[in-house]
């Protein structure tokens, strides 16, 4: 995708994620997103880039953080 004709912004904001840019992976270019109520940079491959994508990394990122937190107050 050329980042010029893809609305990174406004698909993220959606979200409330924030675009941080682009970045070669190990074996692609990722697009990369802030989830700020989790203080954590996502990523999404680019050629799988959509509204759909970021929803759902961001589902998964949070339920992996209700579980972090769940484990930590276990602990104490």
């Amino acid at each position: 995708m050329d980042e010029n004709n893809v609305p990174y912004e406004e698909i993220l904001a959606e979200h409330g994620a924030e675009f941080c840019g682009i970045q070669q992976g190990p074996r692609e270019i990722l697009t990369l997103f802030a989830a700020p109520e989790l203080r954590t940079t996502l990523a999404v491959p680019e050629s799988e880039f959509s509204s759909q994508s970021v929803s759902q990394r961001l589902q998964e990122s949070r339920r992996a953080y209700d579980l972090d937190a769940q484990v930590q107050k276990s602990l104490c």
